[in-house]
């Protein structure tokens, strides 16, 4: 193998390994912060009494209206059997409920 040959190799692999990289990233671990950071931001509101239990689901469905399609909205959807199981005591649960209606 020459030298052209090999550079090439390890050019094109960086490229398919960024390429990969990025969608793996933007699909799991973009949307575990992005619930992480909800939730906890969530659940300090409501034990603060900044929020109630009951305004976390309206809320979820205001954020939905304002954030339409895009890729921040698109981390809170949920199928049917997951929102069916969707715990009435947790806040993360009720705001995901709210973002998928």
């Amino acid at each position: 193998m020459t030298n052209k040959k090999l550079i090439w190799i390890i050019v094109l692999s960086f490229i398919v390994g960024g390429i990969v990289g990025y969608l793996v990233t933007t699909k799991t671990f973009g949307r575990y912060n992005a619930l992480n950071a909800t939730c906890t931001t969530l659940n300090a509101a409501v034990e603060n009494q900044m929020l109630t239990s009951e305004q976390v689901l309206e809320l979820g469905s205001l954020t939905k209206d304002k954030l339409g399609d895009s890729q921040a909205a698109q981390y809170f959807k949920a199928d049917k059997k997951h929102l069916e199981n969707a715990s009435s005591d947790s806040n993360c649960s009720q705001f995901i409920v709210g973002m998928s209606q």
